[in-house]
C-alpha cells in the first residue's frame, strides 16, 4: 500500500512539472510564431512600399509620354482647316466632324481622305444650307478635286442624303441628335449609324473626334489607336489615360487625335 501511495505521489507530483515544461515549450513556440509573423509583416510592408514606388514611377512615365504626345501631335480635329473656334459645339463644327468620319472611314489613303475633307470644308459643306443647296454634280466635282475619285459618286449621293436627314430629322442642327439621345453614348452611336455612308469605323472616328464638343462621349480612343497607345507606353486602359489628362474632354480629344496622327504617320518609334 505504501508503495502504491508513493507511486501515486510520484505520479501526482510529476504532473505539475510536466505541465510547466509543456507551458514553457508552448511559450517558446508562440514566441517563434510571433517572430515569424513580424518578419512576414515586415516583408509585406517592404513589398507594398516597393509596389507603390513602381506604380508611382509608371504613373510619372505615363504622364511624361502623354505630355509629349500632346506637345508634339496634340490638336483638335480639323483645327487646321480654318474652322472658327473648333472647340465650340456649333452646328458647323459637328457637321464637319460627320463629313470627316464619312470620308476617312472609307478604304482610301488617309492623305487623300484628309485632302477631300479639306475640299468639302473649303466648299462650305459644313454649313447645312450650303450642303442642301449643292447639286450632285457639284459635290462630285469637289470630291474629285480632293482625289476621292474611287468613291465620289457614291459619296456625293450620301452627302445629299445626309443634308436631307439633318434638315428633316434634326431641324438643320445635329446637336439635336445629342438631345434626342439624352447624351447617352450608346444611343448616340446608334443615331450616327443611321447616316448613310457611316458604319462602325465611321462611328468610332466620330466619337474619337467629337468628345471635345460632346463631353458625354469621353473618354474615347479609337480601337485602332488603342494599340498605338500601348506601343507608345501609356497602356490600353482608357480610364487610366482619362485620369492622366485629369478627366478633361478637350485634352482627351487632343490626345486621341495625337494617337491617330502617330498611327497614320507611323511615328510610334519616337515613344518607344
Amino acid at each position: 500500500m505504501a508503495r502504491t501511495r508513493a507511486q501515486g505521489r510520484q505520479i501526482t507530483t510529476g504532473h505539475p512539472a510536466m505541465h510547466k515544461s509543456s507551458s514553457n515549450i508552448a511559450g517558446k513556440k508562440r514566441s517563434r510564431d510571433e517572430v515569424d509573423d513580424d518578419n512576414t509583416n515586415k516583408q509585406s510592408r517592404g513589398a507594398s512600399k516597393s509596389d507603390t514606388k513602381k506604380a508611382k514611377a509608371l504613373d510619372e512615365s505615363m504622364k511624361r509620354t502623354v505630355n509629349k504626345l500632346l506637345t508634339n501631335y496634340g490638336s483638335l480635329p480639323l483645327s487646321d482647316l480654318g474652322l472658327p473656334n473648333p472647340s465650340s459645339a456649333n452646328p458647323e463644327n459637328v457637321l464637319a466632324l460627320v463629313l470627316n468620319a464619312m470620308l476617312t472611314s472609307a478604304r482610301i489613303s488617309h492623305e487623300l481622305a484628309f485632302k477631300s475633307v479639306r475640299c468639302l470644308i473649303e466648299a462650305g459643306y459644313q454649313d447645312i444650307k450650303t450642303l442642301t443647296r449643292s447639286t450632285w454634280e457639284e459635290r462630285t466635282d469637289v470630291l474629285t478635286r480632293g482625289g476621292y475619285t474611287r468613291y465620289r459618286e457614291k459619296t456625293s449621293t450620301a452627302l445629299g442624303d445626309l443634308a436631307q436627314l439633318v434638315v428633316e430629322k434634326y431641324n438643320g442642327d445635329l446637336n439635336h441628335l445629342l438631345s434626342k439621345a439624352s447624351s447617352d453614348p450608346t444611343r448616340i452611336r446608334e443615331l450616327i449609324k443611321e447616316i448613310k455612308g457611316i458604319g462602325n469605323v465611321g462611328v468610332d472616328i466620330f466619337c474619337d473626334s467629337a468628345q471635345c464638343l460632346w463631353p458625354c462621349l469621353a473618354p474615347f480612343i479609337h480601337p485602332r489607336s488603342m494599340k498605338t497607345a500601348k506601343q507608345c507606353g501609356i497602356g490600353d486602359d482608357v480610364h487610366a489615360i482619362w485620369r492622366t489628362v485629369e478627366e478633361d474632354s478637350e485634352n482627351m480629344c487632343k490626345l486621341a487625335n495625337a494617337l491617330t496622327k502617330v498611327r497614320l504617320e507611323k511615328k510610334e518609334g519616337e515613344f518607344s
